[in-house]
């Protein structure tokens, strides 16, 4: 059983780490405003602690960054580059501590180095409406042949949000809908084929050009994930609060922060089991 959790729980903190929340767009007239050959860094830091089943204590702290490029924009939508440059990862469970650092591989977790090896230094395109944040398509890399490893990381990563490329890159902007002022709050309901994420927002201040915006989110998820010729189903529900500030004039977000409850069971072998991790996040864009 322990050689199966470590791949999945490294899995679990890359999934919140890169992790944005889905989108479907405000409806707003406002629009994404920026320059072809604009770089962006983003930032990012993730602390978990998490009961898993089987009485598995895991406490781990992770930090990453992205580099995103503006490579095409037109009036209608914005084409820019993913790429994830630098991941670090300290987790410890059961006692046991288990760590990953891109810049040092020497001592490397091998489970953790199959999963974050294969994503680095390799950019994916990713094209956004400027109208509502939404991004539309993506550019797919080509998939590792150790099926073991690749589908996994596809499936156990929508049980808490899109972070995928394309959620990386549209978590970058907030598009305020327009004529919306302090106090004034709005939402929007995400649906996927395993989640429904519904999200409320309260613009709590404008400052220049700087919004702070309030983030309630209350996702529901059901996963079925095939591991090592074992089936699991996972159940988890999943609600965040958080603060958003971001440029009024170009749509970019500057930071991000986020505190998370999760909750939920896996179902192994007929049995359910509890499951349940408090996250707290910080994404910082340059």
């Amino acid at each position: 059983m322990k050689k199966i959790y470590i791949p999945l729980v490294c899995l679990l903190i890359s999934g919140i780490g890169f992790s944005q929340p889905l989108k479907t767009g405000t409806g707003s007239s406002g629009k994404i405003k920026l320059a072809n050959g604009q770089k962006i860094t983003v930032e990012s830091s993730v602390d978990i602690q998490a009961s898993l089943t089987m009485g598995m204590e895991l406490t781990s702290n992770s930090s990453s960054i992205n580099a995103l490029e503006v490579k095409n924009s037109t009036a209608k939508d914005i084409t820019i580059s993913n790429t994830l440059t630098k991941m670090k990862v300290n987790m410890n469970m059961m006692g046991q501590p288990n760590n990953y650092d891109s810049e040092h591989k020497e001592g490397n977790n091998e489970e953790m180095a199959k999963i974050f090896d294969e994503r680095l230094n390799k950019p994916v395109d990713v094209v956004v409406d400027n109208t509502t944040g939404l991004s539309v398509t993506e550019t797919k890399k080509e998939k590792k042949a150790d099926a073991d490893a690749a589908n996994p990381a596809d499936d156990l990563m929508k049980m808490f949000s899109d972070n995928s490329d394309n959620g990386i890159v549209a978590g970058a902007f907030e598009i305020i809908p327009v004529g919306k002022s302090a106090g004034d709050s709005w939402s929007d309901t995400a649906l996927a084929k395993d989640m429904k994420m519904i999200r409320t927002y309260t613009l709590k201040s404008i400052t220049g050009n700087e919004a702070l915006i309030q983030v309630d989110v209350v996702s529901n998820a059901v996963n079925k994930l095939d591991f090592q010729e074992m089936e699991f189903e996972v159940k988890t529900e999943t609600k965040t609060k958080g603060e958003i500030l971001a440029d009024t004039i170009t749509s970019l977000v500057k930071k991000r922060t986020t505190t998370s409850d999760i909750s939920g069971t896996i179902q192994m072998m007929g049995q359910d089991m509890p499951i349940s991790a408090k996250t707290t996040s910080t994404n910082i864009y340059k």
